[in-house]
């Protein structure tokens, strides 16, 4: 068997170590679609199919406790963690809702969108949230002091197959996709994506 190395630590050696200090969390009811840690290192956040979202305490005194979110009608396909704040988690759903929840309070404030949301990611310092949609538009959200407000939109329909979203620093996104041609299907496509803050 070939083994890779991962520098210094083996494939046959990461395995290892998994199945000797692995924490297995289960709970939901239908596969899960994205999953995410807290900035702190101490939540680890899933999203369901099955319109749920479970927060699980990670950290060595609480292991295992569990949060269930419930507030989304339909699947939860995108979650993003605030990057300044451990107990603000923002979820994406095919209910054409962005839901930002404040773990602390237990409650969610909703952001209506015109379509299903796939993907939400938090920009680095926690004040917008880029988001992607079924109709393959990327839309930026201002979460500042509660505005909750879609500042615009580009639409990659035709173009593009949106598949993750992630920043990279305070004016660049990545998105991965797939290209769309009339002839040809591209795979495995990363833009990079400036960002205007005009």
């Amino acid at each position: 068997a070939r083994t890779m190395g991962f520098g210094g630590a083996t494939a046959s050696g990461l395995s290892e170590i998994g199945r000797d200090s692995r924490s297995e969390f289960k709970g939901h009811s239908k596969v899960i679609q994205a999953l995410g840690w807290s900035c702190d290192g101490k939540k680890l956040a899933t999203a369901s199919a099955a319109s749920d979202v479970r927060v699980w305490s990670v950290d060595s005194h609480k292991e295992g406790k569990e949060q269930v979110l419930e507030d989304h009608k339909s699947s939860v396909d995108g979650l993003s963690w605030n990057p300044t704040n451990p107990d603000v988690l923002a979820t994406g759903s095919a209910d054409k809702m962005i839901r930002l929840w404040d773990l602390r309070a237990k409650k969610s404030l909703k952001i209506d969108t015109p379509d299903e949301v796939l993907n939400v990611a938090y920009s680095h310092d926690g004040n917008y949230i880029v988001m992607s949609d079924k109709s393959e538009n990327l839309r930026l959200v201002d979460v500042r002091n509660g505005k909750n407000k879609i500042m615009g939109s580009v639409s990659y329909d035709k173009e593009y197959w949106v598949n993750e979203l992630a920043w990279h620093g305070k004016d660049s996104l990545l998105m991965c996709a797939g290209r769309q041609k009339p002839d040809v299907q591209e795979k495995g496509v990363v833009q990079v994506i400036k960002v205007d803050w005009g």
